[in-house]
């Protein structure tokens, strides 16, 4: 589509009204773009600049886009496109595109989005069906780079960064756009739950025409992170008075950075749907070199989605090949993908599996020997600072450079003695909160650099040996938290694996991960050459609604218990029962993320109990919990498995929807109960 096209397009959402209160960006910049530079308009060195107030009501620029075209100026990046300052902001309506692609993806039930905007939308996607809107929204021409593509994908304006905007923000906001007290501003989230919903009803009509364009909106937020903290009042009242009902919704989300829909943890999916966008638009053009799914993913897995996006618009697959691993450059860690019964050949390399937090220990010196050393998490986060002496004893690592993959776990004792420490033993002691006293030490079971050189390529086995070698000097040093290497032993066939699998149960840990020994290391991916095996006792599931306790008047109001759901192969989840009992205290911490996130879709359920009928909401999935449980049943008529006896064992914010365990590992599970 031609930019003049997209230029139609968006005139094709606006219905002009008989008196319109805004010009269009397009009209706008075009009655500016005779030729003058911008600079002219904002003030130049030396010239006083002219005033927010002047420039918007006398010469009729908004606040907003001229925040936006001064940033992209001040930035050193082209203002003007082929057709002038108009084009470069010329694309889809705002509105268009939270109607056709934020809409939908937001799992919201169509009687929610009736009453919050009053339009009539179709039931949620399947996953095919968003995959499928995924491919055709980054394929199309709608005005939009594929990095503006990425952020309203990814739910991520700022491209990585922080905005400092935060709810106490949001609501100061709408405070200086109402006549509303802040009392009853509070007590109105407390019965809607999500702050968006406020922005949306804030707004008095469900669309203004002329509508904003999506690349105006996109290019304010951009730079919004580095405006100064009055200016973003001024910036955000500037694009809502421009806003209706559903645009205000989601500005909101994407201010919160809540819009996300799960794809930054689908890389897989994202990467693919990368690569064929990047192909169908240049398959007609000069050639620019082939491009895989797998290149798109390992150069994400390196850097992020938007220089990844970046770079594919300005060299091509070429410029992704350039991309390198390095120290200090946090990226995404390999993960199991399946359990030990999908193994398919023999040997196979089997280590005991901690039940702590996985780190990516790095230490980078330079030639004068100055060392830094970091401590990335699965999300990328750095906890070095939390974990007290473990910046010391990666130091005293014999090497230049190194990226170590492994398990920050511990040891506490009891009257029988000391024993592993679990995960919730750890971060307590990281958080301040320890209920017991645990002895921090740091497990590596892999190496993927060293001293200047990537060893993702070579294999398992071969990487160990680079590994033992370089923590063997280190073997009884006093070190304020001690390194070691992962232990484990090759097993020839299933009975030796599960001699190993009690061996290390018996030992009190969590229990084994299985790995091919001529295995790559695959940064960022689900390998399916690493499978796991832990006791049958719990699983890691998806909270998809929750049933309203009807118990004592304290508990008025509150969840008093869970439907909970596992991953199936599409993506999608699947109701595996309800768990019941959770007390006030996890209870309220799980209704908090549950309000935090906005994860309400606005769909009533009802669920049986032995009382009759109770009422619930439908949650759109995002918070994962561990359940304990003591079996699985199959209901004889539907054939459905369910966990029998379920109970929450702590919410696990480290964890993404997309982490959760399957219905496979269930049907495992029941076939182990049967057959076993």
């Amino acid at each position: 589509m031609e930019k003049k096209n997209v230029a139609a397009t968006a005139a094709a959402f606006t219905r002009e009204p008989k008196k319109p209160r805004f010009m269009s960006v397009t009209q706008l910049l075009r009655m500016r773009d005779d030729g003058v530079p911008f600079t002219d308009l904002f003030g130049s060195i030396g010239a006083t600049r002219l005033g927010d107030s002047f420039v918007e009501e006398t010469l009729g620029l908004p606040l907003h886009l001229r925040f936006a075209i001064e940033s992209r100026m001040d930035a050193g990046e082209q203002v003007s496109g082929d057709g002038g300052v108009a084009d470069s902001f010329a694309s889809i309506p705002f509105y268009s595109l939270c109607k056709g692609l934020f809409l939908p993806l937001s799992m919201l039930h169509p009687d929610r989005v009736a009453s919050l905007f009053g339009i009539v939308a179709d039931p949620p996607p399947d996953t095919a069906a968003r995959e499928a809107l995924l491919g055709e929204f980054l394929g199309k021409n709608v005005g939009l780079s594929l990095v503006q593509k990425l952020a309203c994908i990814l739910g991520d304006a700022f491209r990585g960064r922080k905005s400092t905007f935060k709810r106490d923000s949001m609501i100061a906001l709408l405070l200086s756009i109402t006549l509303q007290q802040r009392r009853t501003l509070i007590d109105r989230l407390t019965i809607v739950g999500d702050v968006a919903v406020l922005f949306a009803e804030a707004r008095p009509e469900g669309r203004i025409d002329p509508p904003l364009t999506a690349s105006e909106v996109l290019e304010a937020l951009r730079y919004f992170p580095d405006a100064p903290r009055q200016k973003k009042f001024s910036i955000l009242r500037s694009l809502l008075s421009r806003m209706g009902k559903l645009e205000a919704y989601f500005l909101a989300k994407l201010l919160l950075r809540k819009a996300g829909f799960g794809f930054d943890y689908q890389g897989p999916l994202l990467a693919r749907a990368l690569a064929e966008a990047h192909s169908e638009r240049h398959k007609a053009g000069p050639a620019v070199g082939t491009l895989s799914a797998e290149e798109v993913n390992h150069a994400v897995a390196l850097t992020d989605y938007f220089k990844v996006a970046h770079i594919l618009e300005t060299e091509g697959p070429a410029g992704l090949r350039k991309i390198q691993l390095q120290p200090l450059v946090p990226v995404r860690p390999a993960l199991a993908s399946g359990g030990v019964d999908e193994i398919a050949k023999y040997p196979v390399w089997v280590e005991r599996k901690l039940d702590g937090i996985r780190l990516m220990l790095h230490k980078s010196s330079d030639r004068s020997g100055a060392t830094l050393v970091g401590a990335y998490t699965r999300t990328r986060g750095d906890w070095l600072e939390l974990v007290t002496g473990l910046e010391q004893s990666a130091k005293m690592l014999p090497c230049k450079d190194v990226i170590l993959d492994g398990e920050l776990h511990g040891t506490v004792f009891s009257e029988d003695g000391p024993q592993p420490a679990t995960v919730y033993d750890v971060y307590a002691h990281l958080t301040g909160q320890p209920q017991k006293a645990v002895n921090l030490k740091f497990g590596a079971f892999d190496i993927i650099y060293l001293n200047g050189r990537d060893l993702t390529p070579f294999p398992l086995m071969q990487r160990r040996q680079m590994l033992q070698a370089l923590l063997a000097p280190l073997a009884g040093m006093p070190l304020p938290v001690p390194l070691g290497i992962v232990d484990g032993q090759m097993a020839h066939s299933r009975e030796d694996v599960n001699r190993l699998f009690q061996y290390f149960r018996g030992q009190g840990y969590e229990g084994i991960i299985g790995k091919d020994p001529d295995g790559l290391y695959k940064i960022a991916t689900r390998d399916p050459g690493w499978v796991k095996r832990k006791p049958l006792i719990t699983l890691d599931l998806v909270l998809l609604g929750g049933v309203l306790a009807v118990t004592t008047k304290e508990r008025a109001g509150m969840f008093g218990s869970y439907v909970i759901g596992a991953r199936r192969e599409d993506g999608s989840f699947e109701d595996v029962g309800d768990v019941a009992g959770v007390d006030v205290e996890r209870d309220r911490a799980l209704q908090g993320e549950i309000v935090r996130e906005g994860l309400i879709t606005g769909r009533r359920i009802e669920r049986p109990s032995a009382s009759g009928v109770r009422p619930g909401l439908e949650l759109r999935p995002h918070v994962v919990v561990t359940v304990k449980f003591e079996g699985i049943t199959r209901d004889q008529q539907t054939k459905r498995l369910s966990l029998r006896d379920p109970k929450i064992a702590q919410l696990r914010t480290d964890k993404s929807a997309f982490e959760a365990d399957t219905t496979k590992m269930i049907e495992e599970l029941s076939v182990r109960e049967r057959f076993g």
